[in-house]
Formats: C-alpha cells, sequence, structure tokens
C-alpha cells in the first residue's frame, strides 16, 4: 500500500501498438479506478488535458519524452508528476532509501522510434516502457523509500520537485529563449569579421593569430593549441605554467593581452559562432534542451548548445521583441543561507533573517566589507585557504561554530571516502573501491603524499556538496512554486520561464505583467524556503530586475 500518498496517478506509458496508453490509478491503495485506455498521437493532448482538469492526478511516466514535446507544444499544463528516471537515480544513490535500488542510466537514455517521418518531435516512445513495467517499476520505488516520516517526507518531496522541474525544463525548451539573431550576427562581423566555412579562421582571428607569432617570435604559432602557445610563450621569456586565463591575466605585457584577447574571440567563434546560430536558433528562439540528474550535486546540465554558460559578450543579444520583457530573478547570498539553515547555527541563521546577510556580517564586525564577506563565506563552505580567506574563515569559524562544525564533517567524511547527502536526501556516493585501494594501499612518501591529495580534493568536494545541493533542491521548489502560483493566475500562456542557471531564473512576459510577476517570483523564493526547512526558515530575498535586454538584468 502507497505510504504517504493522496488522490490519483495517472500512468502514462508507451502502447505496444499504438503510441500511449493511459491508466488512473488510486493513490492510497494502488488500485486501478479506470482500465486502460489507448491515445493516438493526434488524440492524446486533448484526453490529457481532460484528465487533467477533472482529475489533477499526479503523473507518472518514465520520462518527460516525448510526451512533454507534444502536451507543451498544445499548452497542455501538468501540475504534478513522478519521472521514474529520476526517482530511480535519487533512491538509487539516497542514504535515506531503504532499498538500493539498481541505477538507470540517465546519461544516454534510448532514441525514440521515429514514425511517419515526422522527426523527433513527434517520435513514438521506445519500447520496454509498458503499463505494466511503469506501474511495478513505480511499486518498487515506493517500497524503497524511508519507514521513518521525516525521511520519507524529505526525500518524496525531492522526487516530486525534481519531477516537476524536468516539466519546466521541457517547456522552456519548447519555449525558447528570444534571441535577436540579426543582432547576434552584425555581433559576430564586428568581432570576427565576415564568415567563412567553419573549418577556416575568421579574418580578425587569423590576423591576430599572425601578430601573436610574430610577437613572441614563433612564426607560423597555432594558438588554438594550448602546447604550441605554452612552448611559444617560454620561448618568449614568459615563466607559466599553464595557458589557462586565470594565470595569464595575472600578467601585465601586451603580448598577453593579445592572447587572452586571442582566447575570447576564438572562444566566441567556436561556442557561438554563425555555426552554433544555425544549428540552436530559429525564429527569433533559442532552444537548448537541458538534462536533469545526471550532475552529483543536482544541478542541471544541457545537452548542447552551451545554454548554462552565455558569456556576457553574447547576452547583449539576447532580447525580447517590442511589448514584452524579461524578469530576471537570482538567489541573493543562497549559499550561506542554506547553510545557515542546515546546521542549525544560532548566528548565522539570525544573519540569515536579515535581507543582506554580508551586510550584517560588516555591521557585527565580523568583517571588513562586502568582499571580505563574501570570501569568508566562500572560504568556509568551499574549503578555500588562498589570499585572505583563511584569516577570514578562522573568524567566522569561531563565530559561527555550528555551521563550520557542519562543513567540516562533511569534509571529513569525504576524506575517509564515506557518503553524504543533501538536506532532502540526494546522495553523494561514497569512494569507490579504487580510490579506497589507493588510500590503504601507500608505500612510500610519493605514494602517501597523493593519497592525502586526494583525500582532501575529495574533502572538498564533500564539503561543497551538502550545501550546494540543497541550494539546488531550493532552486527547484522555488521554481516550482512560481510555476504554479503563475497558472493559479492564469498567466501560463502570456507568462513563461524560459531560462535557468543555478539559481537565477528568467521569465518572458507582456510589459504590463511584468511588476506583478516580480511579486509572485519574490513570493515563490519565501515559500520555498518554508517548504524545505519549515516555518522557522531563514529568509531567501531574491533580486529582481525588468528588462528587454538580459545583458543589463546584472
Amino acid at each position: 500500500m502507497p505510504r504517504g500518498q493522496s488522490g490519483v496517478l495517472a500512468f502514462l506509458a508507451a502502447d505496444p501498438e499504438g503510441f500511449a496508453l493511459l491508466q488512473l490509478r488510486d493513490a492510497a491503495s494502488g488500485e486501478p479506478l479506470t482500465p486502460a485506455r489507448t491515445a493516438s498521437r493526434e488524440e492524446l493532448c486533448q484526453v490529457v488535458g481532460e484528465i487533467e482538469q477533472s482529475r489533477s492526478p499526479r503523473w507518472v511516466m518514465l520520462r518527460t519524452s516525448p510526451w512533454l514535446e507534444l502536451l507543451t507544444s498544445a499548452d497542455v499544463h501538468l501540475a504534478k508528476a513522478h519521472v521514474l528516471s529520476l526517482a530511480q537515480r535519487l533512491l538509487h544513490r539516497s542514504p535515506l532509501a531503504a532499498v538500493r535500488l539498481p541505477d538507470i542510466d540517465l546519461e544516454n537514455p534510448p532514441s525514440s522510434r521515429d514514425t511517419g517521418g515526422q522527426g523527433a518531435l513527434f517520435s513514438a516512445p521506445v519500447s520496454g516502457e509498458s503499463l505494466q513495467e511503469l506501474v511495478n517499476m513505480f511499486a518498487a520505488q515506493l517500497q524503497a523509500m524511508p519507514s521513518d516520516p521525516a525521511a520519507f517526507k524529505r526525500l518524496q518531496l525531492l522526487i516530486h520537485a525534481e519531477s516537476v522541474g524536468a516539466l519546466i525544463a521541457a517547456e522552456m525548451e519548447s519555449a525558447g529563449l528570444s534571441w535577436d539573431e540579426h543582432g547576434h550576427r552584425q555581433l559576430l562581423r564586428r568581432m570576427l569579421g565576415e564568415r567563412v566555412p567553419d573549418s577556416v579562421r575568421p579574418p580578425k582571428l587569423a590576423a591576430l593569430a599572425q601578430q601573436l607569432g610574430q610577437n613572441l617570435q614563433s612564426p607560423g604559432l597555432n594558438p588554438d593549441s594550448p602546447q604550441e602557445l605554452l612552448r611559444a610563450l617560454h620561448r618568449a621569456g614568459f615563466a607559466v605554467q599553464s595557458v589557462r586565463a586565470w594565470e595569464l591575466e595575472q600578467i601585465a605585457h601586451p603580448a598577453i593581452t593579445q592572447v587572452l584577447e586571442y582566447k575570447k574571440l576564438s572562444r566566441l567563434a567556436s561556442t557561438h559562432g554563425d555555426a552554433w546560430l544555425d544549428a540552436w536558433v530559429a525564429h527569433g528562439r533559442f532552444h537548448p534542451h537541458y538534462v536533469l540528474g545526471t550532475v552529483a550535486s543536482g544541478r542541471w546540465a544541457a545537452s548542447g548548445g552551451g545554454a548554462l554558460q552565455l558569456p556576457h559578450s553574447i547576452r547583449q543579444v539576447v532580447r525580447t521583441p517590442e511589448g514584452r520583457t524579461f524578469v530576471v530573478a537570482d538567489g541573493r547570498q543562497l549559499e550561506p543561507r542554506i547553510l545557515a539553515a542546515m546546521s542549525r547555527d544560532r548566528n548565522l541563521q539570525q544573519a540569515g533573517l536579515q535581507d543582506d546577510l554580508y551586510q550584517w556580517l560588516i555591521d557585527a564586525g565580523l568583517v571588513k566589507d562586502r568582499n571580505e564577506a563574501k570570501l569568508g563565506m566562500l572560504s568556509v563552505i568551499y574549503g578555500g585557504t588562498s589570499g585572505g580567506a583563511q584569516a577570514v574563515g578562522a573568524a567566522l569559524k569561531k563565530n559561527f561554530p555550528a555551521a563550520m562544525d557542519f562543513v567540516d564533517s562533511a569534509a571529513r567524511a569525504g576524506e575517509r571516502g564515506d557518503g553524504v547527502s543533501s538536506y532532502l536526501g540526494r546522495g553523494c556516493p561514497p569512494a569507490d573501491e579504487r580510490w579506497m585501494q589507493a588510500q590503504r594501499g601507500t608505500r612510500d612518501e610519493a605514494s602517501q603524499r597523493a593519497a592525502d591529495l586526494a583525500a582532501r580534493s575529495r574533502g572538498r568536494f564533500t564539503r561543497n556538496f551538502v550545501v550546494q545541493s540543497t541550494a539546488a533542491e531550493w532552486a527547484l521548489i522555488w521554481m516550482g512554486h512560481a510555476r504554479h502560483l503563475i497558472h493559479q493566475a492564469g498567466w501560463s500562456q502570456e507568462c513563461r520561464q524560459v531560462f535557468f542557471v543555478h539559481d537565477e531564473i528568467v521569465f518572458e512576459c507582456p510589459t504590463g505583467l511584468a511588476p506583478q510577476l516580480a511579486e509572485i517570483i519574490r513570493h515563490a523564493a519565501a515559500l520555498a524556503g518554508r517548504t524545505l526547512f519549515g516555518e522557522q526558515s531563514v529568509s531567501f530575498p531574491v533580486s529582481v530586475a525588468i528588462t528587454q535586454n538580459y545583458a543589463e538584468a546584472k
């Protein structure tokens, strides 16, 4: 019998003889409420829309594809979901799970089989997704849920939030991000010169490469080769360890400035050049494909298109059409607030109740300025010790002992090879046997140093994981609340979420609705804190910008 469930489940599965098979089941008993019914590709949106309106079920599906491609194109809204593939990964890794379920391959999902030659959007689902298989998979997942009511509630919230995140990802992919393609082409011509075949360097980049070769006394230099460029820099007297931008930026010299300029333009040409525009922007919209569940911390990835890495030079061409605007919101000082809530450190929670946590640290005399406040908190969370981070971190450790003990404990677990988890139970698995053997098999000083380095590295990862993964959970719940409130207001078609990266969400809406939408987003952030941490949650303020140009949001 399902525990902690109420209402109706709507299973959406592949029909081996057609397109889709649907069945309603009672969430409390698991018993069928209706016979299974088929729906053709042409009927699916109407059938699903009618069920959503009349029963408001939680939709149980293996993956969102191909269902959401069709449903979002017809503006069919699903309020709740349980995406079995994402839940399986969570339950496989979560230390809260009562049973360790087999993992599922989220990185390489099977391709849909194309029917009727109408392309991926209208593909039929892959085989192996029968109704009974989905029912059995759901039942196994339910059995794997923890028996402790509090742990059950947390893990269930994580599964539901991750599943709604998958719906949001599909909706964003369908809506696309407003893009000034003409302005982008003009930008490329101005910075790179006339368009050339993909295998040829753009004119301005080619000229800069030639100048670099002359200035570094390396005629014919290929600056795109890190090895060649490093050798050329050494010959020219620059004792650098690598050609990474962060290292070169420490050197004030005209030749190094040229190298950095070349790297910037080369990156533009390769990641957001004409070929990228041809592949990813259509009819004034950028349609990236978001991937959930593959990053250990719960952050999203993107399959092609570089959706999560839009440089500022490109953001200037992310513009809305006349009469519409972006509403861009991001969580303020999110990770320190998450740490305050998780660790229950009273002093840090007091700071987290303020609208500006960093200013509280300054007023309390713990740091000199905002720079030091940010440096100190990041050093605490990420384990940084460079520059002044160690001294500031020591001061914060003295004033916030519970918070520091919390992240220190996560670091020690990582150094031992143990796993850790987020607040809701997303698991960071223990180290594998190879790593453990390397820790145990130290025969000399060199192998001991390597083992110690690996342990410290893993400790920094787990230290960060417990905070970053919980911040990702807050962001999922924030987006879920915003989506629900927008739908309640009747604005689902006018106000659409079009972009998301870490703790920033971007909506596009009619200009006249922007102030009301901004208030909804702020309210959703407060709700997310209370949903995750209860009524005593710290404050989760968000910065909101209303602008037609994404580059002006920051």
